[in-house]
């Protein structure tokens, strides 16, 4: 039995039909409205809402279709409303149904099972009001759509997700109107695999507000005898809570609360995978484990409050330690790198991926050891805490996480035996190369101000003339603790951290000045500096070799750069405008080291060069090696017919000397004229008879000797 009576407005302007229709309905337990046209239908029903409504259709003034549709404007599409006529033309249904219309009840009206008529809508309205219930609670709504009219119906609760009023009509391009903007190409991509008969279940954020909000969408789709898509039917599900619960439950399992950082499993994760990546790219990365300098002490005169205060700010301390390479994961954002993480206590670890060298570990380590150094100021006192870091790198101290992480705390544990405040690598021989290449960069900065760098000439012997008319300025760095250092030794390093700018400003001044000096005292000797492909990349090349010129008087013409091949290869537009502005200044352009890169014909044709240096590797075991005989026969053949001239380097003997006079070579470099020299012996070399060593011949005949 039901607890509540059902109300049902009855309109027909006839008396006795709404007699009938009120006894009948009462017999059933209904309560009845009744009226006598639609104004009054209206009327009543604003003054008491009911369960059902009966029209007549043929009512005078305001007839049941438009009673019908006023109605559906004021209360919606789902209070069932039938009509009741005496019409049963196919014409007269559509239209009532058109107008809003529940159901049609054509008369005679059978009495008896009126009721039972009525009962049946209204049961079906409140399964729907139940529905509705339900789709709110669950936030459940569903949608459907018509693809010829291109509409789209939304149930009350879809409506309600999205925070559009109801009835408000649609399109598909309204929808996505509404998707967050990152994530309409990847529902695009689901929408395009569903109509392909892929199954149609999505998870994606929408814009309700401003605030952005997770919704789960499955769907059904019709298609026509010959796959074209006719309707869709689906569900949507606000996941706005389960996502965020999601985030608590990730945050919880993968990040320290007490700092916000990665915890243990999350860095054990995230170095698994960096392994694999090493491991398949041939790559190193290394791994840096912090333990802080009795920390018990704190924690034991201090309190456990004042311990975890220090361990925030430690975090804070150790994020700022990050290289600016370096990417430190947000906890809201699983999908960034990690790097940085707390594995419980006062221990923390840091890892550095793409790792290129031993030293750029202990370089963050002694970041963090001088951001450690600074006072911590605690409960108002003020205090030094200092850390002691180990260091594994892979693959040389361990091929997985496991294995690494044990190594880096073995090493951290040799840094506290050491006096703690200090970073140790796993392998001792590791930290004391990484501590020469450290101090050597740190050396390497203060040399050119301390003026520990000299330059060394090398002479070029010219064929033509039989007498040295130029020299290659070498540069040397005399270390005040090491000696000697070998430009092998310092050069990348310089050309790494871009000190060769700054050296290589200084190489040219001083070889510009020295023959500048020569000229003075009648040698007009040209002066071959080289350039490395990151001075040759230096926007600032072209004016500050014009100010350098100007600055020290050296006419243009007796200065010659080598540059590499390598280094021309990199952008050729830009290459090309930065040899022709150089050629334009009247400067001589060598390319160094030919044959060793990768230089094509139609590439070399371009190229506004004056000589080629045959590269030493060729020149080394003539005459006796016929490949390299054969290479740089074919080396100063491409020379000629491009209209340079060519310098064969590392001639060691008279015979390699005699050969590649031979080939017309105009200029001959190496031992046996001339080690390198200081610019104070280049007098004595120029005095020299060196008819002995290569005669001076024509270069134009066949070869000799």
């Amino acid at each position: 039995m039901r607890q509540q009576s059902i109300r049902v407005l009855v309109a027909d302007d006839e008396h006795t039909a709404r007699l009938l229709m009120a006894a009948a309905l009462e017999k059933s337990g209904c309560e009845v409205v009744l009226a006598a046209d639609g104004a009054e239908a209206l009327q009543r029903f604003g003054e008491q809402p009911c369960n059902l409504v009966m029209l007549d259709v043929e009512m005078p003034g305001l007839d049941g279709f438009e009673t019908c549709a006023r109605l559906r404007r004021k209360i919606g599409d789902e209070l069932p409303i039938v009509m009741v006529t005496g019409m049963d033309d196919v014409a007269s249904v559509e239209r009532a149904f058109e107008t809003g219309a529940t159901d049609f009840i054509s008369k005679p009206i059978n009495w008896a099972l009126i009721g039972h008529r009525v009962f049946y809508l209204i049961r079906a309205y409140e399964n729907l009001q139940k529905l509705h219930q339900a789709q709110s609670v669950a936030h459940l709504g569903s949608w459907h759509l018509d693809v010829q009219s291109n509409r789209l119906d939304w149930s009350r609760e879809t409506y309600r997700m999205f925070d559009i009023p109801e009835g408000t009509p649609l399109t598909y391009e309204t929808f996505l109107g509404l998707v967050h903007p990152d994530d309409v190409a990847k529902l695009d991509e689901a929408w395009q695999a569903a109509l392909r008969g892929e199954p149609y279940s999505f998870e994606h954020r929408i814009l309700v507000g401003g605030e952005v909000r997770w919704v789960h969408e499955q769907a059904e789709l019709s298609f026509d005898a010959h796959g074209k898509l006719c309707a869709g039917i689906g569900t949507v599900q606000d996941i706005t809570s389960r996502k965020e619960a999601e985030k608590h439950v990730y945050r919880l399992a993968y990040f320290d609360p007490l700092t916000g950082l990665p915890n243990r499993l999350s860095f054990t994760e995230r170095l698994i995978r960096e392994i694999q990546r090493a491991r398949n790219h041939h790559d190193k990365l290394a791994i840096l484990f912090l333990d802080l300098d009795r920390f018990k002490t704190v924690n034991d005169t201090l309190g456990h409050g004042a311990g975890d205060l220090l361990l925030q700010i430690v975090a804070d301390r150790l994020r700022q330690a990050v290289r600016p390479a370096d990417l430190v994961a947000r906890a809201d954002c699983p999908d960034e790198e990690i790097d940085l993480a707390r594995l419980g206590g006062d221990e923390f670890t840091l890892l550095l991926p793409h790792l290129r060298y031993g030293e750029n570990a202990l370089a963050v380590a002694q970041r963090i050891h001088e951001l450690m150094h600074r006072p911590f100021i605690l409960e108002g006192r003020e205090m030094i805490v200092t850390a002691s870091i180990g260091i594994a790198i892979y693959p040389d101290d361990g091929e997985d996480a496991a294995s690494l992480l044990k190594h880096a705390d073995t090493a951290m544990y040799h840094a506290k035996d050491l006096g703690r405040d200090n970073a140790q690598f796993y392998s001792a021989a590791l930290t004391e190369e990484a501590m020469r290449r450290l101090d050597m960069e740190s050396s390497l900065r203060l040399a050119l101000e301390r003026d520990e760098f000299f330059l060394a000439y090398q002479p070029q012997f010219d064929l033509a003339s039989g007498r040295i008319r130029s020299l290659e300025a070498l540069i040397r760095w005399k270390h005040p603790q090491r000696g000697l250092v070998q430009p092998l030794d310092f050069i990348p390093l310089a050309e790494e951290n871009g000190l060769i700018v700054p050296i290589g400003a200084w190489v040219l001044r001083t070889a510009c000045r020295d023959a500048l000096r020569w000229q003075a005292g009648g040698q007009p000797l040209r002066v071959a500096v080289n350039l490395s492909a990151v001075q040759f990349r230096d926007p600032d090349l072209v004016g500050e070799i014009a100010a350098i010129l100007r600055e020290t008087g050296l006419p243009a013409e007796y200065l010659e750069l080598e540059v590499t091949e390598s280094a021309l290869m990199e952008d050729s537009a830009t290459t090309l405008q930065t040899l022709n502005a150089l050629r334009g200044m009247g400067l001589q352009l060598s390319l160094d080291d030919f044959g060793t890169g990768y230089s094509s014909l139609s590439y070399l044709q371009r190229l506004p060069l004056n000589n080629l240096k045959v590269d030493q590797s060729f020149v080394r075991g003539l005459p006796d090696h016929q490949e390299n005989l054969a290479i740089v026969r074919t080396i100063v053949g491409l020379a000629k017919n491009l209209g340079f001239t060519v310098t064969a380097e590392g001639i060691e003997t008279r015979e390699q000397a005699m050969l590649l006079h031979g080939m017309a070579c105009e200029m001959l470099q190496g031992y046996y004229f001339s080690r390198p020299v200081a610019p104070a012996e280049i007098d004595a070399l120029l005095a020299q008879d060196w008819t002995a060593a290569v005669p001076a011949t024509s270069t134009t005949g066949g070869e000799q000797g």
